[in-house]
Formats: C-alpha cells, sequence, structure tokens
C-alpha cells in the first residue's frame, strides 16, 4: 500500500455476512446491505495483475480464485475487468471511478458465506448462533474482528453482534495523546 487508509471510497453495501475459515464473521459486499461509506487506499503496483496479486495475497485468497474473488474496474479497459460481483454494485465502483484520477480500482468481492460453508448469506440468528459457539481463541478473534472495523461500518449486524455480546467499537486513539 502506499499511503493510509481514506474515507474516500464509493459508497457499497457492505454487512457482515462471511463465516471466514477462521470463524471469525467478516466484512463482505452483500447486495441485500444497506450503502456505506467504505475506505480507500492507493496501491504501489505497476499493473494491473500486480494489483489483484497484492490484494489476493493480503486477503489469503487462493491463486485460482483470484479472478473471480479480487474484483477489478478499470477506466478505459473493459476487457481487464473482473471479478464476481453484481452489477448494481460494480455500477457504484465504476461511477465512482469515474470521478476519481485512478485507471483502475481492486476490491475484495469474496461472496457471503454461511458457517457451514455455503455460499449463500447466512441470516442474522445463524450468525449469532456461529458466534455464540466459538470459544477460546477463535471467540476472541471474531470480537476482536468487530470490535476493529472502523466506527463508520455500522451495520444492521454489527449493531445486533454488539448489542447481544456487549461488543462496543474499539477506540482506537485511547491512547494517542496519553504523553501530552
Amino acid at each position: 500500500m502506499r499511503g493510509e487508509w481514506q474515507v474516500s471510497g464509493p459508497v457499497l453495501p457492505i454487512e457482515f455476512s462471511r463465516v471466514a475459515l477462521d470463524g471469525r464473521v467478516t466484512l463482505v459486499i452483500d447486495p441485500r446491505a444497506e450503502g456505506i461509506q467504505t475506505y480507500a487506499t492507493l496501491l504501489a503496483v505497476s499493473t494491473l495483475e500486480e494489483a489483484v496479486e497484492q490484494l489476493g495475497v493480503r486477503e489469503k485468497i487462493a491463486a485460482p480464485r483470484r479472478s473471480e474473488w479480487v474484483g477489478l474496474q478499470t477506466r478505459d479497459r473493459p476487457d481487464q475487468n473482473r471479478g464476481d460481483t453484481e452489477s448494481g454494485v460494480r455500477e457504484s465502483i465504476a461511477g465512482w471511478l469515474g470521478g476519481q484520477p485512478l485507471d483502475a480500482v481492486v476490491w475484495t468481492a469474496l461472496p457471503a458465506r454461511g458457517p457451514t460453508g455455503d455460499l449463500e448469506p447466512p441470516k442474522l440468528d445463524v450468525l449469532l448462533a456461529h458466534l455464540e459457539s466459538l470459544a477460546g481463541s477463535a471467540r476472541a478473534r471474531a470480537e476482536e474482528y468487530i470490535r476493529r472495523a472502523p466506527e463508520t461500518v455500522q451495520t444492521p449486524n454489527r449493531r445486533r453482534f454488539e448489542e447481544v455480546f456487549g461488543w462496543e467499537a474499539e477506540i482506537r486513539d485511547r491512547f494517542a495523546n496519553a504523553d501530552e
């Protein structure tokens, strides 16, 4: 990455709708979700393939799945566009790209997934039961992921997780001015 994450990405339907292999419930683009302001950063890459590769590695997406699960939208090379992303969401990303001084944008296009591995958006009660079933380090990782999501990512699922489990958002800069 080149630079810090900025609250300057497109407004996209984002929700805690994917159960990761380690048990966490993670954020994904979910067409059923409310639109929220996303974050964006620049990548220090020379080619589109390098951008896809970097994001795939960062998100631990297996190389054979990157053409599906790493989205790519170009400004002037539609033959290069890829990633399993609903057309309305892709249109939102393309519209945002049109207002940016960029040639292309990449994003994580992982699908929603339930605790049994099915690639269907899980219902909230299934996610709550899944989180309740976690113990030890798996539960700690799940809680940390939800607490550390940016405070701007206020989704219905997050609000319910916080209510049920008492997981309030972590205040990142809590100790930033402690030495002053």
